[in-house]
C-alpha cells in the first residue's frame, strides 16, 4: 500500500551506498530565447533542432518566432506520437496532471500514470476504474517494487518524472522523494528492458538554480537531491535524457501566452524583472520532449534552465 506521507508528485550508474553523487555536468551552451507566438511548445523543438544552427545575435541571442505550421506536426495535425508507452509519475501533481493531458491531448494511445490515491486520480485526471486497465498505477514512488509492477511489461519505452517534495518534508524524506525516488524509476525501467535500451527515454522536472552551492534556507535539501538527480540522469545507462528546470512557478499563472526563455547554469533571468514560467508551459516542453523523434535534435542529452517572459 502507498503510503500517507505529506508530499505531492508535481513536478544506471548511483553509487548504491546511498553517497552524494558529483556535482552534475554543466554544458556551456549559450543562452537563446525563442519566441512562442502563444504555442509554447514549439520552443522545445526549436531548441533540439536549432541549438548549433547560425540563428545567433551578436549578443549570443537569438529569436525565432514559431506559428502553427511551423511546429513539429504530421499530416494528421498531431505531433509525433510516442513508440511504446509513457509513465508520468507524480500525475495527480500541479504539473504531471497537466502532462499527462497533454499527452493524451497529443494522441498518445498508451499514457499511464503512476500515482499514490486513486480518487485523486479520479479527480484530476478523469479515469473511472483508475486501476491498471485503465493506465492508473497506484503505489509510492519511495517504493522500488511499486514502480517495477508499473513497468515490468516492457510497454513503458518513455519516463516522464513529475515528482516533487516539500522542503518543510523532515530530510530522510526530502532525499527520498526528490532523489532516491528518481534512481527507483529509472532503474524499474532499465531492468524492465535488459540490454535493449536505444529506445528509452527519461525527461525530468528539476528546478533551476540546483547549481547554487548556497541556495535560500527555506529549500531545506530539495536543491541539493534535485542536483543529485540530475547527475545521476545525466550518467545513467538511459541514452536519452531531458532535464528541464523550470524557474518560478506560480499557482496563478495563465500558460501558452508567453516567450519561452531557456539557457543554462542559472544566469538566464540575470538583470530581468521576471522569474516565473507557468506549469503549464512547464508540461508543455517536457510533453514534446517526451513525443518528439531522436533525428529532430543534434543530441539525445539535453539539461537546460526555462523561464519566461510576457508576450
Amino acid at each position: 500500500m502507498a503510503t500517507k506521507n505529506s508530499y505531492e508528485y508535481s513536478g544506471v550508474s548511483a553509487d548504491e551506498s546511498g553517497k552524494s553523487l558529483p556535482t552534475a555536468n554543466k554544458t556551456s551552451l549559450k543562452q537563446r530565447i525563442w519566441g512562442s507566438s502563444g504555442i509554447i511548445v514549439a520552443v522545445f523543438v526549436s531548441f533540439a533542432v536549432g541549438l548549433y544552427a547560425g540563428c545567433m545575435n551578436n549578443d549570443g541571442k537569438g529569436m525565432l518566432k514559431m506559428n502553427n505550421k511551423e511546429m513539429n506536426m504530421n499530416k494528421s495535425g498531431k505531433g509525433h506520437v510516442s513508440d511504446g508507452a509513457v509513465l508520468v509519475t507524480g500525475a495527480t501533481g500541479r504539473t504531471g496532471s497537466l502532462l499527462y493531458h497533454e499527452l493524451k491531448k497529443r494522441g498518445v494511445h498508451d499514457v499511464r500514470a503512476f500515482v499514490r490515491d486513486a480518487e485523486k486520480a479520479r479527480k484530476e485526471l478523469g479515469c473511472s476504474k483508475c486501476d491498471e486497465t485503465e493506465g492508473i498505477y497506484v503505489g509510492d514512488v519511495t517504493v522500488p517494487g511499486d514502480l517495477e509492477k508499473a513497468m515490468s511489461d516492457g510497454a513503458v519505452t518513455k519516463l516522464a518524472i513529475a515528482v516533487g517534495g516539500s522542503p518543510k518534508l523532515p530530510p530522510d524524506m526530502q532525499r527520498k522523494v526528490e532523489f532516491d525516488s528518481v534512481v527507483y524509476s529509472v532503474e524499474a525501467l532499465a531492468n524492465a528492458h535488459g540490454e535493449s535500451r536505444k529506445d528509452l527515454r527519461v525527461i525530468l522536472c528539476s528546478s533551476m538554480g540546483t547549481e547554487s552551492p548556497h541556495p535560500p534556507s527555506f529549500f531545506g535539501d530539495v536543491m541539493h537531491w534535485k542536483l543529485n538527480a540530475e547527475a545521476f540522469l545525466s550518467t545513467s545507462a538511459i541514452p536519452n535524457t531531458v532535464i528541464v528546470k523550470p524557474c518560478g512557478l506560480p499557482e496563478d499563472m495563465a500558460g501558452k501566452n508567453s516567450t519561452l526563455i531557456v539557457g543554462h547554469n542559472g544566469t538566464i533571468m540575470e538583470g530581468s524583472p521576471y522569474h516565473s514560467v507557468s506549469r503549464a508551459d512547464v508540461a508543455s516542453v517536457m510533453a514534446e520532449a517526451v513525443t518528439m523523434s531522436n533525428s529532430c535534435g543534434k543530441s539525445t542529452d539535453l539539461r537546460f534552465d526555462l523561464c519566461s517572459i510576457p508576450g
